[in-house]
C-alpha cells in the first residue's frame, strides 16, 4: 500500500498555514475525509489541528495504529473523545488560541454545535474556500496519480469496446467496467463535495436513457435501476445505430481521472455525428485558448458563442431542465473541485490546475453525444492527460 510522501504533507500544511495567517486565524480543525487525507495522508477517524505556526497534530479517535502508519505527521495522538481533544490542544499549548477555522461548506450543523459546546471560547471562521483554492493547484505527485488513473480509463475503453454486444444491458457493461477498474487498482469510490451529490464509477447510457434527467449536477444522469440511486445504467438493452455514452471515473491513491466517450454499434445518425464533431471542436478551441491568466468564465463564453453558431444551443450540455451551467470542472481528491468553467467563476487559470472538459449534446428520446477529457494547465497552455482517441468508438 502506497502512502503519501512526507514532503507532500509538509508542503500542503505550510501553504495552508500561510492562508491562516492571511485570514488572521490562530489555526483550523480539519474534519472532512478528503481534506483530512490531503493534509494528513489518512482518513482514519481523526481530527487534524493545523496551527497558524508550528506543527500540526492528528488526534485519532479510531484505528490509531493504522493512522500512525498511514500519516507521516510527527504528532499522531490517540484522542478517543472530544474532551480528550481539548486536553491534547492544551498539552501542546494551543488551547489559548481563539480564532479557529472549520470546513463550513461540508460540516453538519449538529457537529458544529457540538464543537461550539466543547470550545465555547473559540471564535469560528470558514476556511473551506481557502482549502479548495489550495487543492486547486496540483503538485507533480498529484498529477502523477491522475495520470495513472487516466491510464486505467484508457485500458477500460480499449477492453470494453471488445465486450459490448447488441442486446447486452447497460448494467452488464457497467459490471465489466467495474471489474476492469478494480482489477487495475481503482480505489472503489469517487468522492464529491457538493451537498447530496453522489457518483458511481461509470455511467453507461444507451439511446434515450442518455437524455433522462437526474438530480446529479451533470449534463447527463440516466435512469439507473432504482430511485434510491436514480442515475447511471439500467436494465435497458443496447441497440444498433444509437449512441452509447460511457462516463468513466477511476481513483488512484485518492486522485480521480474522468472521461466520457461516445460508442456505437453500427452508425450514428448524421445529426448526432455532427454533434460529436462540435464537441471535438470545443475541445480544440479550449486547447487553443486555455493558458495561464485566462478567465474560466471567458472560456465558458467562448464555447457558448461557438455553440450558438451550430444551431444546437438548446441541446448543449443538457436539454430543458437538465441543462448544466458549466462545461468543465476541476479534478483531484474530489470530482467536483475548483476551478469550474462557468460564467459565475472568474478565477484565472494557473499552472497546475487539472480540468475535466465535458461539452455534451443531449437529444430527448435519442441520447447523449460528446467527449470528456482531462487537461493539465501548463506554462505553454494545456496537456491532455486522458489518452483515448477523441473519436466515436465504433463497435
Amino acid at each position: 500500500m502506497e502512502t503519501v510522501p512526507i514532503q507532500e504533507i509538509e508542503y500542503r500544511i505550510r501553504s495552508f498555514q500561510g492562508c491562516l495567517q492571511e485570514m488572521e486565524l490562530d489555526g483550523a480543525l480539519i474534519l472532512q475525509n478528503a481534506d483530512l487525507f490531503y493534509f494528513s495522508g489518512t482518513i482514519q477517524s481523526s481530527i487534524l489541528f493545523v496551527p497558524c505556526k508550528g506543527e500540526a497534530i492528528l488526534m485519532v479517535q479510531k484505528a490509531f495504529e493504522r493512522a500512525r502508519y498511514e500519516s507521516p505527521l510527527k504528532h499522531v495522538i490517540l484522542a478517543a473523545g472530544r474532551g480528550q481533544i481539548k486536553k491534547v490542544l492544551n498539552d501542546f499549548g494551543f488551547l489559548g488560541h481563539r480564532k479557529i477555522g472549520l470546513e463550513m461548506d461540508v460540516l453538519p450543523i449538529n457537529l458544529y454545535s457540538r464543537y461550539q459546546q466543547v470550545f465555547p471560547e473559540f471564535e469560528w471562521s470558514d476556511v473551506s474556500d481557502a482549502i479548495l483554492r489550495l487543492r486547486m493547484i496540483k503538485t507533480p505527485y498529484e498529477i502523477e496519480q491522475i495520470r495513472r488513473a487516466a491510464g486505467i480509463l484508457h485500458k477500460g475503453y480499449m477492453e470494453i469496446k471488445e465486450i459490448i454486444r447488441e442486446g447486452m444491458t447497460e448494467l452488464e457493461v457497467d459490471g465489466h467496467l467495474a471489474l476492469i477498474a478494480r482489477r487495475e487498482g481503482h480505489m472503489g469510490v469517487l468522492r464529491m463535495r457538493g451537498w447530496n451529490q453522489e457518483m458511481t464509477y461509470a455511467h453507461v447510457l444507451s439511446g434515450g436513457n442518455g437524455a433522462i434527467t437526474s438530480f446529479l449536477d451533470s449534463p447527463h444522469g440516466g435512469r439507473g435501476n432504482t430511485p434510491a440511486m436514480a442515475q447511471g445504467a439500467s436494465f435497458r438493452r443496447i441497440e444498433r445505430d444509437e449512441p452509447i455514452g460511457i462516463d468513466y471515473g477511476v481513483g488512484i491513491n485518492g486522485y480521480v481521472a474522468d472521461q466520457f466517450r461516445t460508442l456505437v454499434i453500427g452508425e450514428l445518425p448524421d445529426e448526432l455525428r455532427r454533434a460529436h464533431d462540435f464537441s471535438l471542436e470545443i475541445h480544440s478551441l479550449f486547447k487553443e485558448e486555455a493558458k495561464p491568466g485566462v478567465s474560466c468564465a471567458d472560456l465558458y463564453h467562448l464555447a457558448l458563442k461557438r455553440v450558438q453558431k451550430t444551431g444546437l444551443k438548446d441541446h448543449f450540455n443538457g436539454y430543458g431542465e437538465g441543462k448544466a451551467r458549466f462545461i468543465g470542472h476541476g479534478l483531484g481528491l474530489e470530482i467536483d473541485e475548483y476551478p469550474i468553467l462557468t460564467p459565475r467563476f472568474n478565477q484565472k487559470l494557473e499552472v497546475g490546475m487539472v480540468i475535466a472538459l465535458e461539452p455534451m449534446f443531449v437529444f430527448p428520446g435519442r441520447g447523449i453525444i460528446g467527449l470528456e477529457d482531462d487537461y493539465l494547465i501548463t506554462d505553454a497552455g494545456v496537456e491532455r492527460l486522458t489518452l483515448t482517441d477523441q473519436t466515436v468508438i465504433e463497435l
